[in-house]
């Protein structure tokens, strides 16, 4: 790992910290503005650690095809029985994404296949 991931993940683990005393020693959670602060932060933080972190071709497909399950199960569990499923704009938005996600799972199984060929065979003992 880098240092810059390293530095994130100690951020992290401060702001989680401070997040969850926050909580204990807070009447209402939900309005209280430093706590809502602190949360941002540590989203933030969470998204540029996401970001600089690189995976594998097949790491990147496996989280890829979890996502894209999820959306398919919300999907489904949404269009079941509706009549009028086109008003809806959240199934539109929900369609999108998994079209997108399908598009990058095309990619990266293409990136594999790429891999696979250009990796020369491995020797044969007989």
């Amino acid at each position: 790992m880098t240092d810059k991931q390293e530095a994130l993940k100690k951020i992290i683990a401060e702001f989680k910290e401070k997040v969850s005393k926050q909580t204990a020693a807070s009447k209402e959670p939900k309005n209280d503005p430093e706590l809502r602060e602190l949360r941002k932060q540590l989203k933030r933080a969470q998204r540029r650690l996401a970001k600089i972190t690189k995976y594998s071709l097949e790491e990147s497909v496996k989280r890829t095809q979890k996502r894209s399950d999820i959306i398919s199960k919300l999907l489904s569990d949404m269009t079941k029985g509706a009549k009028k499923v086109q008003a809806d704009p959240y199934v539109h938005s929900l369609r999108k994404k998994s079209k997108s996600l399908n598009k990058r799972l095309k990619k990266l199984n293409r990136l594999i296949e790429k891999q696979k060929k250009a990796a020369p065979p491995a020797p044969q003992t007989s």
